[in-house]
């Protein structure tokens, strides 16, 4: 029962990404997890609930992906990245760009709690990345708090992985945005 919960809620990520929130029928993820539209309603009562069980599986995903990328062994901006990078990987790698957009805005609305949770959590991940590396951050604490710093980089985040580029252009956007931030908070030239 749970395997082929999961099964449609797999499915019904790509479908979603593919087609956006109000494209997406039940049929088309239906046919996604390779099962008929009366066994998909025995494991979900409607779409919105599909769409609710694909954003929990996502905030799960990435904040465990963040959480690993983020581990110490590596320089302050790789960690950093590679904590955030998951995030937009994400989002520009399964969601085509015309439809990131609509399933923020859908989420927003159906899925609220779930998107305020995931957004809690990640941000938790990323203030520990930074706490983790204050000993190479000088100023973090004093220019702005690990907290802040957090919320501000996954505020530029979101407008990165909102903006319709390729993946490669993101990519290299939020490495700028991630070298200028551990730039600003070391104050010693040497540890930059």
């Amino acid at each position: 029962m749970v395997e082929k919960r999961e099964q449609v809620v797999a499915a019904a990520l790509g479908v979603f990404g593919r087609y956006g929130y109000r494209r997406t029928s039940m049929d088309l993820i239906a046919q996604a997890a390779r099962m008929s539209r009366p066994a998909v309603y025995q494991h979900f009562k409607n779409k919105e609930e599909i769409f609710r069980a694909v954003g929990q599986l996502i905030a799960e995903r990435v904040t465990a992906a963040a959480r690993e990328a983020g581990r110490a062994g590596r320089p302050v901006a790789d960690r950093l990245y590679g904590a955030l990078v998951v995030k937009l990987d994400l989002f520009a790698g399964t969601i085509d760009a015309e439809f990131r957009a609509e399933l923020f805005s859908e989420a927003a609305d159906i899925a609220q709690d779930v998107v305020r949770s995931f957004e809690d959590g990640y941000r938790d991940v990323v203030e520990a990345v930074l706490l983790d590396c204050a000993g190479e951050l000088d100023l973090l604490g004093h220019a702005l708090s690990a907290r802040d710093a957090a919320t501000l980089l996954l505020d530029a985040l979101a407008g990165i992985t909102q903006a319709r580029e390729e993946p490669e252009i993101l990519h290299a956007r939020l490495r700028q945005l991630v070298e200028l931030t551990v730039r600003g908070l070391t104050g010693n030239p040497e540890k930059r």
